[in-house]
């Protein structure tokens, strides 16, 4: 055996014996190009049909998560870079079937409302995300909450032929009752609808995604309403078994969500001496010195107490813009500055809002002959309800011994971190500030710099240091407290306290020698219910084998609210990462996983 063996190997060396086996079985270079044209396409039918696809996003329904067509803009006051959608200029609108061109946009961090032709945006921002999804979604593992899922529009899965296939989150599952309330969700399995005339069923059960079975109006949604208002007197709490809790979302959705509200190394020159800065030294008696007075960026503390700034949003009265001014006459044009004197509108301050700088472009209406601003809550009040969930964060330079706040509010109460001596600790001042219980952790805060986050989102408090999470679990929880009277500026009743979330929206701290820079504030995803009386909220019912799913630009997303839930079998899979478009500019390319 080991003879043979030999032989066969000495054969193979020998330079004219391959020659002559080559002979007996000639290479056929076309075969070979063939088969594997063949292998691969096998291989991608068998990854398409089975493993993942490819998907282009083509509206901006979950933006700023993912983005569909739009044009990126560098607002020429702030620097600021941000995307404005300009779906309806590549494909038609829907409502008047042609397409309208994308004239103006407003700068989502210092409102600054201005024409495209003045930048003159590139062609290749136009694109939409290009993503993958892993499938079958539901047959291996069902998506859970917060997902990223693909799917068929169950009202019509195919259009003139072409699969219409939606992207959104999955926020409900089969069994549960959602209600959507002052932008969050709250939920509950104990509702039961049995079939009858009040809980009506459809002769196919197919038909059961259709919004006329969630239960969402008339006599139907009697008892979902009043177990919602009996939970909310309790405040969301065991004090009603069965009752409604809110829904909260994990730290990788969480910073997935964030929504830029104002970024303090941004701010427009123009404006300098004219506004008073948004973050500045809160009381006469503080010892907080700012690099520039009229336009800080950094601020230095000295002194042995606690010393604070505060920020104060800016919002503009704009219904003092009229028709004319927007449009001036026959050639469409712009406001170069909202608030310029004369009749156009004015800074004042205000509760933070849900202002989506993607939402807010300017349309030219063919069919009217007009521009139209998409935002403008002269239609509404959906991109101006009031943000109560905040995200605080900065870079502190802290000397041995001393202490830096970060400090955000929500209506009557007020969430600190407290970060020093290598402690952090969380408390609440309010209403309910001995209810808390001042929970503590132990930090890497003692002297140096170190990169700060504080979140206040969904009822949970969060705090990072240098990226890094610090879990509190359970203790960060609390129950939601809301004012017991509003505002006589407060018409729709959110729930804002002018104290709190006017005068202090966000605040920082510091005892001893601290230095803070590079201040942005973010606010979370804002789901919208509509007009009307903010006191009550929008509920759903999702049946068995179904799920509601939601955008993330909630304000202009046509979702589970609108028409209805997705059947299990008209799940397509689950959006994982994003794949193009590429981009050279650091801080740019969006390629990545999807959170």
């Amino acid at each position: 055996m080991a003879t043979a063996a030999a032989t066969a190997k000495n054969r193979t060396e020998d330079p004219e014996e391959t020659e002559k086996e080559n002979k007996k079985h000639p290479r056929d270079p076309a075969r070979e190009v063939v088969e594997t044209v063949v292998f691969v396409v096998v291989l991608v039918l068998l990854l398409k049909l089975f493993i993942t696809e490819a998907f282009v996003i083509p509206t901006g329904s979950m933006a700023e998560t993912l983005y569909g067509y739009q044009k990126v803009i560098t607002c020429p006051k702030c620097s600021h870079d941000f995307p404005v959608n300009s779906h309806d200029e590549v494909e038609a609108n829907q409502q008047t079937g042609q397409k309208h061109a994308l004239i103006g946009y407003c700068c989502p961090n210092c409102r600054h409302l201005g024409r495209i032709e003045d930048l003159n945006p590139r062609p290749e921002n136009r694109t939409g995300d290009r993503v993958l999804v892993l499938k079958p979604l539901y047959h291996i593992r069902a998506p859970h909450r917060g997902d990223v899922v693909v799917f068929k529009y169950p009202e019509e899965p195919q259009k003139n032929h072409v699969a219409a296939n939606y992207i959104k989150r999955a926020m409900g599952f089969g069994g549960e009752t959602v209600a959507i309330y002052r932008g969050d969700l709250y939920v509950t399995m104990s509702l039961a609808y049995p079939p009858g005339d009040l809980y009506p069923r459809p002769d196919d059960p197919r038909d059961l995604w259709k919004s006329e079975y969630m239960y969402s109006s008339g006599p139907a949604s009697a008892q979902g309403q009043q177990l919602f208002a009996a939970s909310r007197e309790a405040g969301f709490t065991e004090r009603v078994p069965g009752g409604f809790r809110v829904v909260r979302k994990g730290e990788a959705q969480l910073l997935a969500d964030r929504r830029l509200v104002w970024d303090n190394d941004k701010q427009p020159r123009d404006l300098a001496g004219r506004v008073s800065p948004r973050w500045e030294q809160y009381g006469s008696t503080g010892k907080w010195n700012p690099d520039n007075p009229q336009q800080p960026r950094a601020f230095a503390h000295s002194g042995d107490t606690i010393d604070w700034l505060r920020y104060q949003h800016i919002t503009w009265t704009r219904e003092q813009l009229t028709e004319e001014q927007i449009n001036g006459g026959a050639k469409p044009r712009l406001l170069p500055w909202r608030w310029e004197g004369g009749n156009h509108a004015k800074p004042v301050a205000g509760p933070i809002d849900n202002m989506l700088g993607y939402n807010a472009g300017v349309d030219f209406n063919p069919v009217l002959g007009r521009a139209e601003q998409r935002d403008d809550p002269r239609r509404g009040p959906e991109p101006t309800m009031w943000v109560g969930d905040l995200v605080l964060e900065c870079e502190a330079e802290v000397s041995g011994g001393a202490e830096v706040v970060l400090e955000v509010s929500r209506g009557p109460n007020r969430f600190q971190a407290k970060f020093g001596n290598g402690q952090v600790s969380l408390a609440r001042v309010g209403t309910k500030g001995p209810e808390f219980g001042n929970p503590s952790r132990p930090c890497k805060v003692t002297a140096g710099k170190y990169k700060l986050r504080f979140a206040n989102v969904d009822c949970r408090l969060w705090v990072w240091v240098d990226g890094q999470r610090v879990d509190f679990g359970a203790e960060g929880d609390y129950d939601p407290a809301e004012a017991t009277s509003y505002d006589a500026d407060d018409p729709m009743k959110e729930g804002w306290v002018r104290e709190n979330d006017i005068d202090q929206p966000a605040k920082i701290g510091a005892k001893g020698g601290v230095s803070v820079s590079g201040i942005k504030l973010h606010r979370d995803v804002y789901y919208t219910r509509g007009g009307g009386d903010q006191t009550s909220a929008d509920i759903f019912y999702v049946h068995p084998g179904h799920y509601m799913c939601l955008g993330d630009n909630s304000a202009q997303s046509s979702d589970s609210r609108r028409w209805g839930t997705v059947p299990e079998r008209l799940m397509l899979g689950k959006a994982v990462f994003v794949f193009f478009p590429l981009s050279t500019d650091k801080g740019k390319n969006r390629v990545g996983f999807i959170k």
